[in-house]
């Protein structure tokens, strides 16, 4: 063998053997991560936490987050595992979740309508013609149940992401819980609970991604506001619910 290409062969099984090697220090690396999954529930804040995410995966800590789709459930994450999930007042995600769709989540994405919302947008203009219309009498109050349950952000209830896997307090508590309302300070104790040394840089604007523009849409009526109220329920439960676990954390 000439000495050129016994020389290019150690070059290259001295690469693949530093290559390996290098490998192997990265899996041992994402090992010792601690991985925290994101149960992301549409429609609460969910654009906001991962800009959050992709900051604490930047700096290649001992902590790395995965966000999961729309679809994923707390039943599908791996067990045991560190998650976290942010909520939403109720009344408000219904508003934001309804003109989402009906800009099919223009401009960030433009997602089609199914048969369904489309049917569900010719019958109701506005979310507060929908909200108005639950519980009526007649076609109209069909029309209405049948809206709810078309239209992808309003006919999931929050607390269907903890379908078959209820007991979340005692069974499989969260790291923690970020409130749309009150994500700043709820962030906060987030990362003070991962133990990470980290200030979230300032948030980027969101206008332009998910956000609603609500200007010339009318408001939500008192009969629309209390037939939410008793169609989401079990939200409003759930909501009073995480708040007070989260006061028991925090020993109040």
């Amino acid at each position: 063998m000439r000495l050129a290409e016994l020389s290019n062969k150690l070059a290259r099984i001295t690469n693949r053997a530093g290559f390996e090697v290098s490998l192997r220090r990265v899996l041992r690396s994402t090992q010792r991560r601690r991985v925290v999954y994101f149960l992301h529930i549409g429609k609460a804040a969910g654009s906001q936490v991962k800009q959050m995410m992709a900051q604490v995966n930047r700096q290649g800590g001992n902590v790395h987050m995965k966000a999961q789709s729309h679809d994923v459930t707390l039943a599908d994450l791996p067990e045991p595992s560190d998650y976290f999930f942010s909520i939403r007042d109720p009344i408000s995600r219904f508003r934001s979740g309804f003109y989402s769709r009906k800009r099919r989540g223009r401009p960030l994405n433009d997602i089609a309508w199914t048969p369904h919302e489309e049917t569900a947008f010719a019958n109701f203009e506005h979310a507060a013609d929908l909200a108005e219309a639950l519980f009526a009498p007649g076609e109209q109050g069909l029309k209405a149940a049948s809206a709810m349950k078309s239209i992808r952000h309003t006919a999931q209830d929050q607390i269907d992401w903890f379908a078959l896997a209820g007991d979340i307090f005692t069974v499989r508590p969260p790291v923690w819980v970020l409130r749309q309302e009150h994500l700043e300070a709820d962030l906060k104790v987030l990362i003070e609970r991962l133990g990470l040394d980290f200030t979230p840089e300032p948030r980027r604007d969101t206008k332009g991604a998910h956000a609603n523009d609500y200007s010339g849409i009318p408001e939500l009526t008192e009969t629309g506001i209390a037939n939410l109220k008793l169609w989401y329920a079990q939200d409003f439960a759930f909501y009073e619910a995480v708040e007070t676990w989260m006061a028991l954390e925090r020993g109040e």
